[in-house]
């Protein structure tokens, strides 16, 4: 189980690391108020739609997971578990084992979509205010 957690661990930092350097490298060029900024954010807003797109079965199948282990929790209380303990029932000791580590990859899968969607709907707002300001500044 370490190395499962340790490759959490790597998964979810690698994801952040991409993130802030995307998002770095986006902010860069426009505190430099870089005439083709607002371009370069929606090149990358279209690159992260496309990705959240492709990934929204895979996503969708996560969620699921994560609420089929939510029943499971209700079935499997921590007095049926220390039953399972006494009588040595391995099977559904063992199955309950697996159904956790669905759970936990399904959990990051779905951690894994949030941080897209959060930097997709920062990047949105982004725009948005560009625009309210633009049109502002026209107006004037």
């Amino acid at each position: 189980m370490g190395q499962r957690i340790d490759q959490f661990c790597e998964t979810l930092r690698v994801k952040l690391t991409n993130v802030d350097s995307g998002i770095g490298a986006l902010k860069t060029k426009i505190d430099g108020k870089a005439q083709n900024a607002e371009q370069d954010v929606r090149g990358h807003l279209e690159k992260l739609h496309k990705r959240i797109e492709q990934d929204r079965s895979r996503v969708s199948a996560a969620r699921t997971e994560v609420k089929n282990w939510v029943e499971d929790r209700k079935i499997a209380t921590a007095d049926k578990v220390a039953e399972w303990k006494a009588k040595r029932e391995t099977s559904k000791l063992q199955n309950r084992a697996d159904n956790a580590e669905r759970y936990a990859a399904a959990a990051l899968e779905a951690a894994l979509a949030a941080v897209d969607e959060a930097e997709f709907a920062a990047l949105e707002a982004w725009l948005a205010r560009q625009d309210a300001t633009s049109a502002q500044t026209q107006k004037m």
